[in-house]
């Protein structure tokens, strides 16, 4: 049951994990990829063929690239200049794991597809000793429940796909039993042995639901789940000790024996009431639905181990930095391609030459060289009437698209809010330097919120890892 609602929580970012492709693939200059219908064939192909079958070359002018790495580089220089005390342990922490790295790739992450997972674990890694690691988590592998609260608060479900060798996955959850070693190697070899890619791992619905199942070769995919769940407790104030603590139900009756001893004793009692708690369980599967290991919570905040920023996360919905220019983006690439091809199509020196003027003893290949070399002379019969050879040439007008260019650049300044002043631009000596800081910082204003919402994010990061230990 638990797998199953997993998978379909997976299911359900599909939409997410597209989108996320798509941005991706426009930060790193792959943006003529969209699929398009092809008015000719009505085929979808894509967008960057059928400029191909037009006659045009697409050009990338990749700025989007650009705007990510201002912004990563603007955080840098923050966190830089704003010296951050840290105690023992997070000193500790961010040495183990080298997290402000680690932090400036997660913030391209979080600008590209507006998600910022990471997660917090315990775990021994080397030299033999139990330590709290931090790793990025990517949105391809990551699971929740529909959540709408910006926090995160209303997180019932959560997990992600990992992948590993299986004597990794015996060692990790055997627990030092031979016989669930023996368990978990006959689980998987059954994995594969008796399922391929076609059929239960395998592509029923186009492939779109094959990554769930299927690991790299050699790999072992692992599906870990958490959800938050119930239980009953007693909750106990002893009145002896003057305690006051938690205990399962099946305790009842031991209670009422400690009781009834302190009764004859005449010592005060144990005073015990019914409650219900909440708690994080966690459960291993193999990609089979069968289920490895089971357990409680083990970190001292007793919650999962998963720090997540979404944004901006309004009815629920994602919605990165990079989306927001994409157009822009797109309309630079079709101009700058337009004016490309006006350019290598329009006249450029073309040699209009009177047939009769030609002299017959000289072909036209020496006239072409004579034409193209520096100081030629070109014989002909000038004749009345016939006007002598020359040259054409042609500017190529662009029909506006060099200033729709120059408007589509300046909405991309506007839209993503990095202008030329955070790019070290407008510097001479009119602007002087106070006034130069008063643009970096109004810049800055329109990057605050999403630099601060992953601020917000590592603040939250730090008090889980100094709660887990």
């Amino acid at each position: 049951m638990i797998f199953n609602t997993a998978y379909k929580s997976w299911q359900n970012c599909s939409e997410l994990r597209q989108r996320r492709s798509r941005y991706k693939s426009y930060t790193y200059g792959r943006q003529w990829d969209d699929i398009v219908i092809d008015s000719s064939t009505g085929k979808a192909v894509r967008e960057g063929l059928i400029a191909e079958r037009s006659g045009r070359k697409p050009i990338t002018n990749n700025l989007i690239r650009q705007l990510v790495k201002t912004v990563v580089g603007k955080y840098r220089n923050m966190r830089d200049e704003k010296e951050v005390e840290r105690s023992e342990y997070l000193s500790h922490l961010y040495s183990l794991n080298r997290l402000d790295e680690l932090d400036c790739r997660l913030l391209e992450e979080f600008l590209i597809s507006g998600c910022a997972i990471q997660r917090i674990s315990r775990e021994c890694r080397r030299e033999g000793v139990i330590e709290t690691f931090v790793d990025n988590v990517s949105p391809n592998d990551f699971f929740i429940n529909s959540i709408k609260d910006p926090r995160g608060w209303d997180t019932e479900l959560i997990g992600m796909l990992r992948d590993m060798s299986l004597p990794e996955v015996v060692m990790r959850y055997a627990r030092g039993d031979r016989a669930r070693a023996g368990e978990i190697r006959r689980i998987y070899g059954e994995c594969f042995k008796n399922y391929s890619y076609e059929t239960e791992f395998g592509t029923n619905d186009g492939g779109k639901s094959s990554e769930f199942f299927l690991s790299p070769t050699g790999r072992c995919r692992i599906v870990e789940v958490w959800t938050l769940e119930s239980c009953e407790v007693l909750r106990c104030h002893d009145m002896k000790s003057g305690r006051y603590y938690e205990c399962p139900v099946a305790d009842e009756k031991l209670i009422a024996e400690e009781n009834e001893s302190r009764i004859k004793n005449a010592e005060p009692e144990i005073h015990t009431k019914w409650s219900v708690n909440t708690l994080w369980r966690c459960r291993i599967f193999a990609p089979n639905g069968v289920e490895i290991d089971n357990f409680l919570s083990p970190y001292r905040h007793g919650e999962h181990p998963f720090v997540v920023k979404l944004y901006p996360m309004i009815d629920g919905e994602v919605h990165s930095f990079v989306e927001d220019v994409i157009p822009q983006q797109r309309h630079i690439n079709r101009l700058i391609t337009l004016i490309d091809n006006i350019m290598s199509t329009s006249s450029k020196g073309a040699l209009l030459f009177p047939v009769e003027s030609k002299i017959d003893c000289i072909d036209w290949e020496s006239y072409t060289r004579c034409w193209a070399s520096c100081g030629g002379v070109i014989p002909y019969h000038s004749r009345p009437g016939i006007e002598p050879p020359h040259q054409v040439t042609s500017s190529g007008l662009d029909a506006g698209a060099s200033k729709l260019l120059e408007i589509q650049l300046q909405m991309l300044q506007d839209v993503s809010g990095v202008n030329n002043s955070l790019y070290g631009g407008n510097m001479t000596g009119i602007v002087g330097a106070e006034r130069y800081e008063k643009q970096v910082q109004n810049a800055t204003v329109a990057l605050t919120d999403i630099l601060e919402t992953f601020k917000d994010l590592l603040r939250v990061r730090d008090e889980k890892a100094e709660a887990s230990v």
